[in-house]
């Protein structure tokens, strides 16, 4: 009895499993693909919300894949035959990237925020405004939105 059991619970969690395929190729099919959007987060920096007496709040997004890749390209170190990934360029190009303004356009390449910080590059206007720690954490809650966090999937079913 306990092996037909374990036998039909079997069984039954392939037919779940099978279902679950077709139901996401169903629902992937079926959808709208400009539902599809890039998550958003609103983060505070705190320090100049203090230095400015109100919330300065950053709405950051996630990244897409091909943006991604451009940032990790861009981001490459070549010293002879080796190369590495200058985590600061990385972490620096990111923040240019993910932080927007209400538009959804990247703030840091705003020619008239970057006249008023007296800065010519985007790089620069982000050395500007923000600390080293300030642009690592950004880029951390930037690169978990882009899916890079631990809850970005999880398991299942342990095979």
């Amino acid at each position: 009895m306990a092996t037909k059991n374990v036998n039909t619970e079997a069984v039954q969690a392939e037919e779940t499993e099978k279902k679950e395929a077709v139901n996401i190729l169903d629902l992937l099919l079926g959808s709208d693909v400009g539902e599809i959007k890039l998550p958003t987060k609103e983060v505070e920096i705190t320090r100049l919300s203090q230095v400015y007496g109100a919330p300065f709040i950053l709405t950051i997004k996630a990244i897409t894949p091909a943006k991604f890749e451009e940032i990790q390209d861009m981001s490459i170190d070549v010293k002879g035959k080796d190369a590495d990934i200058d985590i600061t360029q990385l972490q620096l190009f990111t923040v240019i990237e993910g932080v927007v303004d209400p538009t959804g356009a990247p703030m840091f390449k705003n020619k008239e925020l970057m006249s008023k910080f007296k800065v010519s590059t985007p790089k620069d206007l982000v050395r500007a405004i923000l600390l080293s720690g300030e642009i690592a954490k950004i880029y951390g809650e930037i690169s978990e939105l882009a899916g890079f966090g631990d809850n970005a999937v999880k398991e299942v079913k342990n095979s």
